[in-house]
């Protein structure tokens, strides 16, 4: 098990020399087996120094390997003789590496384009939605208003979805999916009053979950149902139902053109290129919100026509 493992692992005394080392540490840092067991680990792992590394220590150092300076979490665990039950008095300890300077720097990426996003951009976009106004030429100026409005929107969905999306991290609370639902339902109704918005729902279907990222995963869903309807009064039904003893599900279904099977191979594929790339980000925080939820997103055509897009969660309680 040990050697099929992607990560490094180091095996040590109780004088921090090595013991063993599976391959995938000796690829890691370029060092043959022979050259590090029975050599003190700070030795032969560079960056190590100044951590411990006691049983049950965690952590993230930096350490140069073969590719160079990399990031790794690292955690280290007691190692028990098998023919004893004395948990007080290991025999050794190992140490896993997990590279995570991917991870890390994707994180990093993401909370810098998100600061742009709710600060450079959005001001930036309001001078120029300020300045539209100077524009003679009517038609120009709506164009301009027009763009510009949607932009501001965008950056304000790119907003709200990495700051629901922190909410799941959150430990989980019950949530009543019926109440959920009949606040976006009236949310809607009251903001659109030219569509038909109904809902189907029990009086009460509880779960343990984030109720924020529910919320705002079906808003989304209904947004996206009434921006891309080709009616003036187009219908929307949402409905919540208990499928099972375990599983629960919020549907929401319109009368519209229905999903393009280009988003829906986009979803699929979990990625966007510049040649295939979606329409928005409100699906795409559909997908990850769901995802995060430990839960299944379905998509259905319904009948005459529209689309059906289901969310199946676990856990009720």
């Amino acid at each position: 098990m040990v050697e099929t493992l992607q990560e490094g692992l180091v095996v040590l005394d109780w004088d921090d020399h090595v013991l063993d080392v599976n391959e995938a540490t000796v690829e890691l840092f370029d060092c043959p087996a022979e050259t590090m067991i029975g050599a003190p680990i700070r030795t032969v792992i560079d960056g190590l120094d100044g951590t411990d590394l006691p049983p049950g220590a965690t952590g993230t150092v930096a350490l140069r390997t073969s590719n160079g300076r990399r990031q790794f979490q690292f955690s280290v665990s007691a190692v028990h003789e098998a023919t004893t039950d004395d948990e007080d008095n290991p025999v050794a300890r190992t140490v896993l590496f997990r590279d995570v300077t991917d991870r890390r720097t994707r994180e990093q990426r993401l909370t810098v384009l998100n600061r742009i996003l709710r600060h450079n951009v959005r001001n930036d976009l309001d001078v120029v939605l300020a300045y539209a106004d100077q524009i003679g030429d009517e038609e120009i100026r709506a164009g301009v208003r027009e763009n510009t409005a949607s932009l501001l929107e965008l950056s304000t969905k790119v907003r709200d979805a990495a700051e629901v999306m922190a909410e799941s991290t959150e430990p989980p609370e019950s949530v009543d999916l019926a109440d959920v639902a009949h606040t976006v339902v009236d949310q809607f109704r009251a903001d659109d009053e030219a569509s038909d918005i109904s809902l189907v729902c029990p009086d009460e279907v509880l779960i343990s979950s984030h109720r924020a990222v529910i919320r705002q995963a079906l808003s989304e869903l209904v947004e996206n149902s009434l921006e891309h309807t080709t009616t003036d009064s187009p219908h929307v039904e949402v409905s919540v139902r208990e499928a099972s003893d375990e599983t629960v599900e919020l549907s929401v279904a319109d009368d519209g053109p229905g999903l393009p099977e280009r988003e829906r191979d986009i979803l699929d594929a979990g990625t966007e290129t510049q040649l295939k790339h979606g329409q928005g980000i409100g699906l795409w925080f559909v997908t990850w919100a769901v995802t995060q939820l430990g839960g299944d997103l379905q998509f259905r055509e319904n009948d005459p026509e529209g689309s059906i897009v289901t969310i199946q969660l676990y856990e009720t309680v």
